[in-house]
């Protein structure tokens, strides 16, 4: 029974003992048993609205927990050392870290509202449409940056793919980390390691060239001693 419709039954039946004390003489007992009966409900009521204020706090308690966790949450993702992008399906951004703006070289409110797709180069486009498309999070992939200034910056995707199945929507969680630098020192290794191929191909040729010449040199040289 609804509290609402206990209140509507005491209100009632104050009503007809109203009406009853004012149209006939009162009957004692009649009103004994009335206030009795008003007296049990009362505190039906009051132990319903015992239970309501319990529920209440307990409501109470647990949105000041969730409060408090998306709170820490919010947190750890604005001052994570990764950047972290919050799109939709179609890659809009809806939120962005500090770490995001600094990789981007621009305000976190500049950066909400954008399709990531304008933010890389043009060359990976299609591979970002297909990730879209079909997200992955199992397989990471990178991408170049378009460049603001200076050199053109390469990132690490991985992303992890959310979905409401209440209202339809989906939510992609993108985790982007600049290896640029560790890209340029592969690159400067391969170079590094063709040069000392080429070095060891060049100092072979001239050991052989010298080994051979050392060889002419002592088969001229029993051959002259031989006339």
């Amino acid at each position: 029974m609804s509290i609402s419709y206990q209140i509507e039954a005491v209100y009632q039946r104050a009503l007809h003992l109203r009406e009853q004390a004012i149209t006939n003489p009162v009957d004692p007992s009649l009103l004994e048993l009335s206030l009795k009966d008003l007296y049990l409900v009362l505190e039906e009521l009051q132990a319903v609205d015992a239970e309501l204020h319990q529920q209440n706090q307990i409501l109470s308690d647990t949105r000041y927990q969730v409060d408090l966790e998306r709170q820490r949450y919010r947190t750890l993702f604005e001052l994570a050392p990764d950047s972290y992008l919050v799109t939709d399906e179609v890659g809009k951004i809806y939120h962005a870290n500090r770490a995001a703006a600094t990789l981007f070289a621009l305000p976190q409110t500049g950066l909400v509202g954008k399709p990531l797709v304008v933010l890389i180069d043009q060359g990976d486009w299609s591979e970002l449409q297909r990730r879209l498309a079909q997200p992955d999070r199992t397989t990471p992939w990178n991408v170049t940056l378009k460049s603001q200034q200076g050199n053109p910056v390469t990132v690490a995707i991985a992303t992890n793919v959310l979905k409401d199945s209440r209202h339809g929507a989906t939510t992609i969680l993108w985790s982007l980390r600049d290896i640029s630098q560790q890209r340029r020192m592969e690159q400067e290794l391969q170079a590094a390691h063709g040069d000392l191929e080429g070095l060891i191909a060049a100092r072979t040729a001239e050991l052989t060239q010298e080994n051979a010449q050392l060889r002419q040199d002592l088969s001229d040289c029993r051959q002259g001693r031989a006339q």
